[in-house]
């Protein structure tokens, strides 16, 4: 089922209120958004109130500009800021710390690695077991780092008997 918007509510400067067309209701920080290229105009208050439903209510648009927020992102976004999902910048924190490719971090939580690619690009709500896997396969192998490291032993030397 495509997600779609009934209604927005710009909340100056950062904020918007959507409702859903299953009745939901949501508030979503976007303040990431006005930090990047092509959507300077959101910062204007003013500019920024004049937000409305897209047509067919597939995202957010703001008329008079080119900028809009696709209803996947912004649902995202929600689950992400209200503790339901794992955000997309920790999971992708996560591989980076841990050396991890799509395809080792597909392995290491037994998941596609098509999976891993909605995940790291955001295009899927990641849910919060994911994350609390991500934790926990990290603890995990930093435990077993340090026993290996530990139990590695050392070299002996060995001294040469003496000649007399």
């Amino acid at each position: 089922m495509k997600l779609k918007i009934s209604r927005v509510e710009a909340l100056p400067p950062a904020r918007l209120r959507i409702k859903w067309a299953n009745r939901n209701q949501s508030e979503v920080d976007i303040g990431e958004y006005l930090k990047s290229p092509g959507h300077a105009r959101l910062r204007d208050p003013a500019f920024f109130a004049r937000a409305q439903v897209e047509e067919w209510g597939h995202g957010v648009e703001w008329p008079g500009a080119d900028i809009g927020i696709p209803a996947d992102a912004l649902h995202r976004l929600s689950r992400e800021q209200s503790g339901d999902a794992f955000p997309t910048a920790d999971f992708n924190a996560w591989m980076k710390r841990n050396a991890l490719s799509l395809t080792t971090a597909a392995s290491a939580l037994h998941l596609t690695r098509r999976t891993i690619i909605y995940y790291s690009t955001g295009a899927k709500p990641i849910p919060a077991y994911i994350g609390l896997a991500c934790k926990g396969w990290e603890v995990t192998h930093r435990h077993r780092a340090n026993a290996a490291r530990i139990a590695k032993p050392h070299a002996v030397r060995r001294s040469r008997p003496r000649s007399r």
